[in-house]
């Protein structure tokens, strides 16, 4: 998905990356993955919110199904998605970096003259980063960057891959979410969605 633009940077002399042309160009590139990180994210915070009243929906009526047919419903409490990210990853020194300027731009001292609903923003970023560091995401350490407009004191190519290793993973995350079937049957026509249930339930015990 990125060749296009990683040829542009493979043109780069890494050993010189932190001349001025060079640091001219990525920031460039930084400007671009900025945007389409924070378009992304919108779309995924969207679709998040949209699987959680698709999920909800399917479940309810999953359940109306089964008792109008007197089946035993196909459904346990084991419907969470497991949790890929890594405990205790190790964080790269630009991360720590960027961590430490989001603590700085989130500490009391510097919200203390804001509005209650941007405090409430700025906690809930730190949140974020935290939980980021702590689990090797480190998108919600760029997240929490780029709202706050961290400025980034060096550009570099190691920093550059992470953010883009950071936007694929939320586009698969959305992409994961769109392909479940909760979500393909929430947008599926009545005909379709009756079909879903008739499918998944047809092993299903009767009882009296």
């Amino acid at each position: 998905m990125f060749e296009s633009q990683n040829d542009e940077i493979e043109k780069f002399d890494e050993t010189k990356q932190n001349t001025a042309e060079n640091q001219k160009l990525l920031k460039k590139r930084f400007n671009k993955l900025k945007h389409k990180a924070l378009y992304i994210d919108a779309e995924y915070e969207e679709v998040c919110d949209v699987f959680s009243h698709a999920k909800s929906e399917f479940i309810s009526n999953m359940f109306s199904y089964c008792a109008d047919r007197k089946l035993r419903p196909p459904l346990s409490d084991d419907n969470k998605k497991a949790d890929a990210s890594k405990d205790d990853a190790e964080t790269s020194e630009e991360m720590k970096d960027l961590y430490r300027e989001i603590v700085k731009a989130t500490h009391p001292d510097k919200t203390q003259n804001l509005d209650e609903n941007e405090i409430e923003e700025r906690t809930q970023l730190y949140q974020e980063a935290v939980s980021g560091k702590q689990k090797g995401d480190y998108w919600g350490i760029f997240k929490a960057a780029l709202e706050l407009g961290v400025p980034i004191k060096k550009l570099s190519f190691s920093y550059i891959e992470e953010l883009e290793c950071a936007i694929s993973d939320i586009e698969k995350k959305t992409n994961t979410i769109k392909n479940d079937l909760m979500y393909k049957w929430y947008y599926a026509d009545e005909n379709i969605q009756a079909s879903i249930f008739e499918q998944l339930t047809k092993n299903q015990e009767k009882y009296e």
